[in-house]
Order: structure tokens, then C-alpha cells, then sequence
């Protein structure tokens, strides 16, 4: 799928929500059926009308186009449902999303961090590896979260506040992580995902300073679908 990026405006939810309750209508009298390529289709149908009968602001005509773009270059491959659907819990998440921490960036990662360690996850924050050394690090723990000196150095300045964008890397199923950063305050944006000789997967999330965040969220388990 083209990777694509969105404003989080009023306008947007408003129009990713009424794309979805027109989609729901239409399947509930079984005009539209409930399989990926007949979703896509209304909803490319549907954003076509919409530009064409001025429904929305003009403050989401980039994003409008962007998701016809898409329709036209993918087809029934584009999946805007699901598309739909990320969108409309990454509002939910950060409508939800306390703005007020008595607590600092710094003391919130730490105490997620050591909520995961009480749960057997192994924190390398960061790891002690030679990158000139030409040999990748491979975690020898089921559960791991590490990271590179290269992202952790300065991260957070003397306020304790997080000053630059930070790259961490999970071993094993992630979900666990997303939860725990989010409950602290944080929000995790998707990096690469890459596999090693063992089988074992790394998955690379990255943390903004005060959440402003540009790619794909992970949604917490509680605004998954």
C-alpha cells in the first residue's frame, strides 16, 4: 500500500467517520457485501462523489485526493477500508490521550520500562555494541527492547523532557510495549520490521517529543477493532 500521511483535524475524522457510517449503512441492507474488494470499492465510489458535490472543507483536499489517488493506482488492492478504519483509531487514541502528566517524559518512559522488566522484558537501553565491528546485535533474550547509543544519546535533556525523535527496537510480539508507552503517555509510530538469520523479528517503533508524530501509529489494544 502507498505509505501516505494526514492531518488529525476535525475535518478529517469527520470525514474518515462519515466514509465509514455510509460503508456500515449500505452493508447493513446488503447493498454492499462485507468482503475487502467490495468495501474498497464503495468507499473509492464514495470519495469520488464526495470531491465532486463539495461535502468537505477544502482544508482536507490534499488528503481527499491522496485517498482517489491511491483508489486509482491500486484498485481493488488499495484495502481503503482498512485504511479507514487506522485512521479512525488513531483519533480515537489520541482523543483519549490525557495532555496533562504530573510526571516527566523521562519518568514515564522509565516507569513503563520497568513495568515491562517486571513482565520478563529484557531493557537495553542503550545496547553496548560496536557497529564498526560489521556484525549486526543479536538479541539473546525471547523479550527484549533495545536501543542504539546513535538514538539514546541526549535523548532527553536536563528537564527530563524528550528533545528528539527516538527509535526503539522490540524482540517478540509487540503489543505488550504499545500498551504500557501508551498508558504512560507515549505513542508509537512503525519503523522497519526485519527478520535475522534465527527467525527472530525485529520491529522498530519511534517516539516523538510532545506525541507529534508523522507515519503509522500502533494502535493500543483497546481502540483495535
Amino acid at each position: 500500500m502507498k505509505e501516505l500521511q494526514f492531518n488529525k483535524s476535525t475535518d478529517l475524522y469527520n470525514l474518515i467517520l462519515g466514509g465509514l457510517i455510509a460503508l456500515t449503512s449500505e452493508q447493513y441492507i446488503g447493498k454492499v457485501t462485507y468482503r475487502s474488494v467490495g468495501e474498497n470499492i464503495f468507499l473509492g465510489k464514495w470519495l469520488k462523489k464526495a470531491k465532486k458535490q463539495k461535502r468537505y472543507p477544502r482544508s482536507i483536499a490534499t488528503e481527499i485526493d491522496n485517498l482517489i489517488e491511491l483508489y486509482a493506482i491500486e484498485g481493488r488492492s488499495a484495502d481503503l477500508a482498512a485504511l479507514f478504519n487506522q485512521i479512525f483509531n488513531e483519533f480515537k487514541m489520541l482523543k483519549n490521550m490525557s495532555q496533562n502528566f504530573e510526571l516527566s517524559p523521562k519518568t514515564r518512559f522509565d516507569n513503563a520500562m520497568s513495568e515491562l522488566a517486571k513482565d520478563d522484558w529484557h531493557i537495553s537501553l542503550p545496547i553496548t555494541h560496536d557497529p564498526q565491528s560489521g556484525k549486526p546485535y543479536r538479541p539473546k533474550n525471547e523479550k527484549e527492547i533495545f536501543t542504539t547509543k546513535w538514538y539514546w544519546d541526549n535523548a532527553f535533556n536536563a528537564k527530563k523532557e524528550l528533545i528528539k525523535v527516538v527509535s526503539i527496537f522490540v524482540v517478540s510480539m509487540p503489543q505488550d510495549v504499545v500498551d504500557c508507552l501508551y498508558q504512560h503517555g507515549f505513542i508509537l509510530i512503525r519503523g522497519l520490521t526485519s527478520r535475522d538469520d534465527d527467525g527472530k523479528f525485529y520491529c522498530q517503533y519511534k517516539i516523538f517529543p510532545n506525541n507529534k508524530c508523522l507515519g503509522d501509529a500502533a494502535i493500543p489494544t483497546k481502540y483495535q477493532n
